[in-house]
């Protein structure tokens, strides 16, 4: 077993352990919007939200870089094609 697959068993055992241990209910408010769920549920929701906003962020950033870098790159000669004997 690769220590890759050890780690990934870990991480979902200590999730699923957290899960089992937070079922109390907690309640989230969100202007007029209130919503009462698990605490394991509510912390998982958060995370997903934030990785969710980082990752538009990544992408984002990514794509105004390969723009930037178009238009700042010159654009490469036409190569010459090779005649058949050549």
């Amino acid at each position: 077993m690769s220590i890759r697959m050890i780690v990934v068993l870990l991480a979902a055992l200590l999730l699923v352990v957290f899960a089992a241990q937070n079922t109390t209910p907690v309640g989230v408010r969100l202007f007029w919007w209130e919503v009462s769920a698990p605490a394991s549920v509510a912390v998982f929701v958060a995370f997903a939200g934030g990785v969710l906003v980082g990752a538009l962020l990544f992408w984002t950033d990514q794509r105004r870089a390969q723009r930037r870098q178009q238009l700042t790159s010159p654009v490469a000669p036409a190569k010459k094609q090779k005649s058949w004997w050549w």
